[in-house]
C-alpha cells in the first residue's frame, strides 16, 4: 500500500511505515481550506451564507490545482484501486483514474436524497461545498460512509455502490496513555474541541467553567492548532494539545463536546452520555443524531455559557436512561469490525 497526500496525511502514515509521493506544498488541503474560509469571511464581512459559495469556489480551483500532481502520481505507482477522503472527490472527477476509485465519508450520509434537509444538517458556510461534492460522489465506483446507520437515523436508502461500514475514527496510533488517568480520584470528563482550526475555544473555556465545582476531573484537549497555555483550568481539570481520546472515554464518564463526527462516534463506542454544542460544519446534524438516539444532551451555540453548560452536564449525569442506551450502543457497535468490512468491500473491487 502506497499514500498520495499532503503534508499532515505524510506526516500521520510515515509512522506506519507507509511509503508514498508527498504532494508540492502549494495544494496542502489544511491551508488551501483555511485560507479559502478566512479570504470568503473577510470578503462577506463574517456573513456565513455568504462566505459560503466563495469557498466552494476556491476549493474546485484547488482540486484542480491538485489534480495534476496527484495524476502524475498515480501514472507512476498504476494502483489497482485508490481511496481518498471526501475532499478528494472533486480531484479525482478531474484525475479520471484508469482503476476504480473509492471514496471515505468520515460523517453521516452525503448523497443524493439525504434523510434531512442540508440545511438542517449543516452549518450554513459548509452547504455550498457539501452539496456539491454530494452531486459528485457518484462517480466514484465506492463510496463508504464511516458513520452507523443506526446512528444515522437508520437511513436505508442508500444509492447503488454506498455503504455503511462503521465508524472508522474510533481507531487511534498506539500510544502510552498518561499515567495521570490511572491515578485514583473522581471520574474523568473529556472536553473536545475541533482537531481542524475552528473558532470553538469558547467552548472549552465554558466547559471549563461548567465542571469546576463538580465531582470530576476534566482533561481538555484543544488539537495541534492551539496552545494549552491559551487556557488557564480550574484546579480539577488538564488542558493539553493532544491526548489519547479513547484512553480518557474507557476511563471516563462523559464527554463534552464540539459534535464532531469522530469525537462523539468514539464516546459512542465506549458507551458514554454526552452533552454537545454543535458549532459548525456538519455538528448540527451530527448533534441532533446523537439526541435522537437518546445519549446526549444538546445545547445550542448561542446558548452555551457556563450556567447552560453545567445545567446540561447535570441532566446528562443524572439521566440512568441515557446512559443506559449509551452503554447498549457501546456493546453494539463494538461488536462490529468497521476496518474490516471497509476492507473486504474494498478488496471486492480487485
Amino acid at each position: 500500500m502506497s499514500f498520495v497526500g499532503d503534508g499532515t496525511v505524510d506526516r500521520s502514515l510515515r509512522p506506519l511505515g507507509l511509503a508514498g509521493t508527498v504532494l508540492p506544498p502549494q495544494v496542502d488541503l489544511g491551508p488551501a481550506l483555511i485560507g479559502a474560509i478566512k479570504d470568503a469571511m473577510a470578503q462577506t464581512g463574517g456573513d456565513l451564507a455568504a462566505a459560503g459559495p466563495l469557498v466552494q469556489e476556491r476549493m474546485t480551483v484547488w482540486a484542480r490545482e491538485a489534480s495534476g500532481p496527484v495524476a502524475g502520481a498515480l501514472g507512476e505507482m498504476r494502483p489497482d484501486v485508490v481511496l481518498t477522503s471526501l475532499f478528494g472527490v472533486e480531484v479525482l472527477g478531474v484525475v479520471a483514474p484508469a482503476c476504480p476509485w473509492v471514496v471515505v465519508n468520515s460523517t453521516f450520509y452525503i448523497g443524493p436524497r439525504p434523510p434531512r434537509p442540508m440545511e438542517d444538517d449543516w452549518g450554513p458556510r459548509a452547504i455550498p461545498l457539501i452539496a456539491r461534492y454530494a452531486t459528485l460522489i457518484d462517480a466514484a465506483d465506492l463510496v463508504l460512509h464511516a458513520s452507523d446507520q443506526i446512528f444515522d437515523l437508520g437511513f436505508d436508502e442508500l444509492p447503488p455502490g454506498h455503504h455503511y461500514v462503521g465508524p472508522l475514527g474510533t481507531w487511534e496510533p498506539p500510544s502510552e496513555p498518561p499515567a495521570y488517568l490511572d491515578e485514583p480520584g473522581d471520574p474523568w470528563v473529556l472536553v473536545t474541541i475541533s482537531s481542524q482550526l475552528q473558532d470553538d475555544l469558547p467552548l472549552a473555556e465554558a466547559a471549563l467553567g461548567s465542571l469546576a465545582d463538580k465531582a470530576v476531573r476534566v482533561l481538555v484537549t484543544l488539537g495541534p492548532d492551539h496552545d494549552p497555555s491559551e487556557i488557564a483550568p480550574p484546579a480539577n481539570a488538564r488542558v493539553e494539545r493532544t491526548v489519547s481520546h479513547a484512553a480518557v472515554l474507557e476511563r471516563g464518564r462523559l464527554l463534552v463536546s464540539h459534535a464532531g463526527h469522530g469525537s462523539v462516534m468514539k464516546a459512542l463506542w465506549y458507551g458514554r452520555p454526552m452533552v454537545l454544542v454543535p458549532w459548525g460544519r456538519d455538528q448540527p446534524g451530527v448533534a441532533f443524531r446523537a439526541a435522537a438516539l437518546g445519549v446526549a444532551e444538546v445545547v445550542p451555540r448561542e446558548d452555551a455559557s457556563a450556567d447552560t453548560l453545567s445545567a446540561a452536564v447535570d441532566r446528562a449525569l443524572g439521566d440512568e436512561a441515557m446512559t443506559d442506551a449509551a452503554s447498549r450502543h457501546g456493546d453494539r457497535l463494538r461488536a462490529t469490525d468497521p476496518p474490516g468490512t471497509a476492507a473486504a468491500l474494498v478488496e471486492a473491487l480487485l
